[in-house]
């Protein structure tokens, strides 16, 4: 035989990777964002509208004192598909008492409804309790205690770390309890 006549059957190969690609899937939920920001932003628009419409429709016809600022709260707070939405899970009363509160000052004021309105200092109705103290006279001078009262103050401490998430201040709370009370109980 020579080597004319040699046939060599080579087959070749190749390692070829089958990751599948998170191209499509990323697309897929981008997208989704976006239409989850133009909706929250027709939901932002629908409430300030709405609001600023039955603010509107007050000035008309109620005027913009106390016992109208008054009227307006309690026409949102106690209307009837409120408190259906409220008792059926589909929208906690406490947003609209929120909404109502800022309504109030729109109306009073005569500005513009935002539903953050009720946080703006400028904006407190003269009628209003007086604003909440600051967090500093809340938690009050300390000159006389009991490790009982330490403790106390402590497992709540324990209890806001954990609204918050905090896993490791949460333990560290409670390392500190026990290194101070081997008994300690939350």
């Amino acid at each position: 035989m020579t080597n004319t006549e040699k046939t060599v059957n080579v087959t070749a190969t190749t390692n070829v990777s089958s990751i599948p690609s998170f191209e499509t899937h990323a697309r897929v939920i981008i997208n989704a964002f976006k239409g989850f920001d133009k909706a929250q932003a027709k939901l932002s628009e629908t409430i300030a509208t709405s609001m600023q419409q039955h603010i509107d429709a007050f000035v008309v016809n109620v005027g913009r004192d106390k016992k109208a600022c008054e009227m307006l709260r309690t026409s949102i707070v106690d209307s009837q598909i409120v408190i259906d939405a409220d008792a059926q899970g589909l929208m906690n009363k406490k947003t609209f008492v929120e909404y109502a509160q800022s309504a109030m000052r729109a109306l009073h004021f005569n500005v513009e409804f935002t539903p953050t309105l009720k946080n703006n200092a400028d904006y407190k109705l003269p009628w209003s309790k007086k604003p909440a103290t600051s967090t500093e006279k809340k938690a009050g001078k300390v000159e006389v205690t009991t490790i009982e009262s330490l403790f106390e103050t402590m497992r709540k401490a324990i209890k806001q770390t954990r609204l918050l998430n905090l896993s490791l201040q949460t333990g560290l709370l409670i390392d500190l309890c026990l290194e101070l009370d081997e008994n300690f109980k939350e």
